[in-house]
């Protein structure tokens, strides 16, 4: 389980070396663990999940965020709503763009390495933009594809996978892809249950 919080911070943070001793591995597991551990609010009517994940453009030196948000209602299963929030310096017209990753581990040399879910990614268009951010909801937690007509069941893939990546386009035709663990998000969520 170590192993994989580490590949998973390796990964979301865009580090490329961490010698891989024991402590090495704590400090990183800490760190992980601190970094993507959800804030919860709990009302009568239900729980609201919060996570800000900070991002850089590789062409700037300020960090962004991204914030994710689950609603779910208090005798409710599932969540009424995922809510991603990005600033609106994207184009718009794009949405976002989200796809799921394993980590596994290999056959020939035992190393554990990410591997992405084989469908496309599911495009969520933007709710609302306003003049600092841009909001995709998923209502219920699914999403219908674009492309497929087919009604994907986002939540349930948060469950499934140890990754979630969400992927949106600049003005000028660069983009950026955040990776967020959901090994957090997979416990805490239990809880509220």
């Amino acid at each position: 389980m170590k192993r994989k919080i580490l590949i998973a911070l390796l990964i979301t943070l865009n580090v490329n070396a961490y010698s891989q001793n024991k402590n090495n591995v704590k400090e990183v597991a800490k760190t992980a663990e601190k970094i993507f551990t959800w804030d919860i609010e709990k009302s009568e009517k239900g729980t609201m999940m919060f996570l800000d994940v900070p991002y850089q453009r590789d062409t700037q030196n300020s960090e962004e965020y991204l914030t994710l948000t689950v609603a779910k209602g208090k005798s409710q299963e599932r969540p009424a709503f995922i809510s991603v929030i990005i600033p609106n310096n994207i184009k718009q017209s794009n949405g976002i763009f989200i796809k799921f990753g394993k980590t596994i581990k290999t056959k020939e040399n035992s190393e554990w390495k990410t591997e992405l879910e084989k469908r496309n990614p599911v495009k969520v268009n933007f709710e609302k933009c306003n003049d600092e951010t841009c909001t995709a909801r998923i209502i219920g937690g699914y999403v219908t594809d674009n492309e497929t007509n087919e009604k994907v069941d986002i939540f349930q893939k948060c469950l499934e996978f140890d990754h979630i990546y969400f992927l949106f386009v600049y003005a000028d035709g660069s983009h950026k892809s955040v990776a967020i663990p959901l090994f957090s998000f997979k416990k805490q969520y239990k809880q509220l249950l």
